[in-house]
């Protein structure tokens, strides 16, 4: 592997298809380059509470239009 001109090191299929992330928190111990993965928390936490109970803006706003009539309506006030 090499450094280009702009400093990237390019990493070979075989490597990249080994380890899915795309960001690297980059430490040099002892003459070593190490790149350690790091998840976003986005990443961390996407799913954690189970499937989307939506999956566009419009089904959201579709949610929303019904819950406020439901509450307008009288039946969410207590």
């Amino acid at each position: 592997m090499e450094i280009d001109g702009s400093g990237r090191i390019y990493l070979p299929a075989r490597i990249r298809r080994q380890i899915r992330e795309r960001r690297f928190l980059v430490r040099v111990e002892e003459g070593r380059i190490i790149l350690v993965p790091v998840r976003s928390a986005v990443e961390r936490y996407y799913g954690i509470a189970g499937p989307a109970a939506y999956t566009s803006a419009e089904e959201i706003d579709e949610a929303v239009e019904r819950e406020a009539r439901r509450i307008l309506a009288g039946e969410g006030l207590r």
